[in-house]
């Protein structure tokens, strides 16, 4: 049965298991609500602060879109993307490894954009207040590498100093994709975004070209403009789109996150997303 209101599309969000997180915007103002405020594990989506760090430095005359970075061997990650099978001192431009970390969510031009820009600045953003120590994709992966199952157990116990010391000494560990085959949902070790916070990060890169590279599962044809990200894992799915509407010219912000303890089911989710679009034309 089709939903008359947003509030009756919420329903099918909360049938959904384990945790959800629902967040409508229009114009910047907040529509629709679920948990918008619980910072959740959001995988790749955490990569619009990235995005925005970036935008923000650039804006400031500290870098430009053309500037040549060279890959190094510790920046390599493992998959989504595709700079992982690269050669090291392989040459690429900020705008191409930031169009990569987007579009196809890679993750080594990921983790080559944080070295550049430093960590440190990255994480200054409120968005990120949960998400302290910053990890690099490299450095989740090893985390949640199912053969140093111990090392996340101290990790997760550790304090805030202890988790930089214990970062800054994971890139000797090996990391195979192959080692992956077993791994179980994890969430509780992730980059933790709410869905508010997510579309806070949104609206400030959303006009850049490279954000609507990739459409998610908006269709571009209706509406005036797109920007997407998303992020997934085992248990966890993020989707945040930014629209704006041709007929009104108003900007929409959709978030949802899901997490639970077991493999999600992409299927049962995209329908419910998708049905909150039919709201905005």
């Amino acid at each position: 049965m089709k939903s008359q209101n947003l509030q009756e599309a919420l329903e099918g969000f909360k049938a959904l298991s384990g945790t959800v997180s629902v967040f409508v915007s229009k114009n910047g103002k907040p529509i629709l609500e679920m948990n918008a405020d619980k910072p959740l594990a959001v995988g790749s989506a955490f990569k619009l602060a990235v995005l925005k760090a970036l935008n923000t430095q650039i804006q400031a005359g500290k870098l430009s879109w053309d500037k040549t970075v060279v890959l190094e061997a510790n920046d390599k990650s493992l998959p989504s993307g595709m700079l992982q099978d690269w050669p090291n001192g392989s040459r690429l431009t900020v705008e191409t490894l930031a169009s990569l970390m987007i579009s196809i969510s890679d993750n080594t031009a990921t983790d080559t954009l944080i070295r550049v820009l430093g960590r440190e600045n990255i994480e200054k953003d409120p968005s990120l207040q949960e998400s302290k120590p910053l990890m690099t994709t490299r450095e989740l992966f090893t985390l949640k590498n199912p053969k140093n199952a111990d090392l996340l157990a101290r990790y997760q116990l550790a304090t805030a100093t202890e988790k930089y010391a214990i970062l800054k000494n994971l890139t000797a560990r090996p990391l195979n994709i192959k080692d992956f085959a077993d791994q179980k949902a994890q969430t509780e070790t992730d980059w933790m975004i709410s869905t508010e916070k997510l579309c806070s990060l949104m609206s400030s890169v959303a006009d850049l070209p490279l954000m609507s590279i990739n459409p998610g599962v908006a269709d571009p044809q209706n509406w005036a403009h797109v920007a997407y990200k998303g992020g997934s894992e085992i248990g966890i799915l993020n989707l945040t789109t930014q629209l704006k509407s041709k007929t009104t010219g108003d900007i929409y912000c959709v978030s949802v996150t899901w997490n639970d303890d077991r493999v999600l089911e992409e299927s049962k989710l995209t329908p419910l997303y998708n049905a909150l679009f039919g709201f905005f034309k």
